[in-house]
Parts: structure tokens; sequence; C-alpha cells
């Protein structure tokens, strides 16, 4: 009982040791909470006092939880007071007795200890069969951070696929409870720090990219179009082809009276609904994704169809949305590495899960996917009318 009072103690005063804020004092005769951020952190010192004393505070940050385990496990005290001493570490640096408990975030700290937590998952709870959903996860969170730039907005991202993923593989057990709990503690901190600057445009834009205003009504119209996709993986061909062709034959009445009725077009739900240049266009993207559709359901098994739609909808959907809100690279006219990144996520997320209740290999997966990713790419091509079509077939060929 004494040895584990004792851990627990010496990780809350390991972690209450504030780097950032000692530094500050030292070499610059401030204290670092009162500038920047206003944070004690690893990241103020980095903006404050510069990179040598923002180096050395991350690396003491990052080593100091890890430290209080380490010293836990010499004390001989039961697993849980050794992770516990480590939390207590980052309960430390958040609220030092001396500072009257105004500290920083923690997070440097935290992520030194799940670093620490996932080498000792990795080597004894995980097999080889766990090795492409997290290869998948590490490269999620490479994009994502690639993209944005920011370190909150990763961590929002990417830890709640992360924390399901580390449980269904690793199972219960006190390495990967204290995982989670570190996992879901950043997500708080990090959704705190992005509220803070002012929302998700303020953060990313605070890295060097300018968020553009997109027209989300209409986004959202499409995020609806997955309930084709899922009625044909969910049910029978009868039925989703069924409920397609019944929509494409009141979208083509749809074409037919906006051809007839130019005047439509100046209705605010037009306006909102259509892109730019489709008002001239004889069929909309919308006819196109429900002719994709129809003829997908009836050629294509349920798998390779379903997922070859889902591919449709998530990738052209996500592509758009990060090539528009993170433009960088430049790939074709009107196209951007960061949008086929978004496109090439999504779309082997979407094939992960869908793997899970048919029979679809990973080479499937990751040819169909790179095959969508790439038609939603080309210029100039109808994407609505061609990525499922053709990735199924790439699919099915593989089959």
């Amino acid at each position: 009982m004494f040895n584990s009072i004792l851990a627990i103690i010496i990780g809350y005063l390991l972690g209450a040791i504030s780097t950032a804020y000692i530094l500050g004092k030292v070499f610059r005769g401030i204290d670092i909470r009162e500038y920047g951020s206003k944070n004690a952190g690893a990241m103020n010192a980095f903006k404050v006092l510069g990179p040598v004393p923002g180096v050395v505070t991350l690396l003491f940050d990052m080593f100091k939880g890890v430290l209080a385990i380490f010293i836990a496990q010499f004390l001989n005290v039961p697993t849980i007071i050794v992770l516990a001493s480590g939390f207590a570490a980052i309960i430390g640096h958040i609220l030092p007795f001396y500072l009257k408990f105004k500290g920083g975030r923690g997070a440097a700290t935290a992520y030194g200890i799940l670093i620490y937590l996932l080498i000792i998952i990795i080597k004894n709870h995980l097999t080889m069969d766990s090795a492409v959903p997290f290869a998948f996860f590490l490269f999620f969170v490479i994009a994502c951070y690639w993209v944005t730039r920011s370190v909150n907005v990763t961590a929002i991202g990417g830890f709640p696929a992360f924390v399901p993923l580390i449980i269904w593989h690793a199972g219960f057990n006190p390495y990967t409870i204290l995982t989670a709990i570190i996992c879901v503690y950043l997500i708080v901190a990090s959704v705190i720090a992005v509220v803070r600057v002012g929302g998700i445009k303020s953060e990313v834009e605070a890295h060097g990219r300018e968020v553009v205003k997109i027209k989300l009504i209409r986004k959202l119209v499409r995020l609806g179009a997955t309930f084709i996709p899922l009625l044909y993986l969910g049910y029978t061909r009868k039925l989703a082809g069924g409920f397609t062709a019944v929509v494409l034959v009141l979208f083509i009445v749809f074409e037919v009276t906006r051809r007839l009725r130019p005047d439509l077009h100046k209705m605010r739900g037009l306006k909102i609904l259509l892109k730019k240049g489709e008002p001239t266009r004889m069929l909309s993207g919308y006819t196109f994704y429900l002719i994709a559709s129809l003829f997908v359901i009836l050629v294509f098994p349920q798998g390779i169809g379903g997922l070859s739609l889902l591919f449709l909808t998530l990738g052209d959907l996500v592509a758009e949305l990060v090539g528009l809100n993170f433009p960088r690279v430049k790939t074709f006219p009107g196209k951007t590495l960061e949008g086929s990144l978004g496109c090439f996520s999504i779309c082997l997320l979407a094939g992960f899960i869908v793997m899970i209740f048919y029979d679809i290999s990973l080479l499937q997966i990751i040819i169909g996917a790179l095959v969508a990713t790439f038609v939603e790419s080309l210029p100039g091509v109808e994407d609505n009318l061609f990525i499922a079509p053709i990735s199924a077939l790439c699919m099915w060929l593989l089959r």
C-alpha cells in the first residue's frame, strides 16, 4: 500500500515539473503562461522561447510520464498502480501545486505515455493479422496531418477510430483501457484547444490553410445518397434496383422540366443544389449518379457493387471537401493531392468495413480504392458516371 501511494505521488510530482515555465523564467525572465497561447506546454515554448527550449520542453514532457511508470515498476506495485502513476504525471502537468494548479494541457506527457503503451500492446497483444488495419490507420493519421498541419485536428479525426481499433485487436486489459482513456483525454483537450482559437477554420488557417466556404446543403444531399449502396449491401438487388430505378425516373422528369422551363434555375433551391455550369447541361450530376448506381446494381454482385457505390458517394464527396478546404499541391486542373488523399482514405475505410460482411480481399479493396481515386482526380471526366462502374469492374476482375 505504501509503495502504491508513493508511486502515484512520484508520478504527480514528476508531472508537476513544468519545463516550459522553468525555462521561461531562466532564459527570458517571463511567466510563459502570460504569453502566446498562455499555455505552459511544448508548443507554446516553441513559439515564445524558441526552438531549443521548445525541443527540451517537448522531450522532457514526453518522457516524464514514462519515467513515472518505470519508477512505479521498480517499486514493484501492481500493473494498475503502475499505469495510474503515469496518468498521475498528466494530472501533475495540468495542475502543478506550486503554480496555483495552472499548468499546461498535458498533451506531450499523454503522447509520451501513449507511445509507451502502444509498444507494450504491439509486443504482447497484437498479431500479424492486425498489421493491415493499423497500417491504414497510420496512413490516415499521416495524411490528415500532412493536409491540415494541425495536431489538434488530426487527433480529433484519428483517435475516435483508434480506440475501437485497439480494443478490437488487443482486447480489454489495463494497457488498452488506459490507452482508451488517454485517447479520450487527447480528443477533449484538442477540441478545447480548437474552440479557444475560434474553431477548426481558425485552427487550420493558423497553419497556412485558407478555408473555402462551400454549399453545405448540397453536400448533405449528396451524403444522403449513401442510402442506395447501403440498401444494396443490406437487402436485395431487386429492392435496391427497383428503388434506384424509380428515383431515376423522377430525376429524368426533373431534367426534362428544367430544360423546358429555364426560368426554374432562378429558384434559390436549384441554385444551391446544382453545381456551377450544371444548369446548362443536359443532365445533372444527380442523374449521372443514379444511372451509374442502377448499372452497378444490375451488373455486379452485392459486395463489389455496393462497395463501388460507396467509393463513388463518399470518395467524391470527401475529395471535394478536402480539396476545397486544404488546397496545397495541385495535380490536375481543379484537383489537388489533398483531395485525392481524402478520397483514397475514405474508400479504404469503407472497404475495411464492407470486408467484415462480404468476401472481398484486401487486394480488391486497395485496387478499387486506387482506381476510384484516379478516376475522381481526372479533369473533365464525369466522375458521377464512371467511378463506380470502373472500380467495380477492376475489383470483379480480381475476384
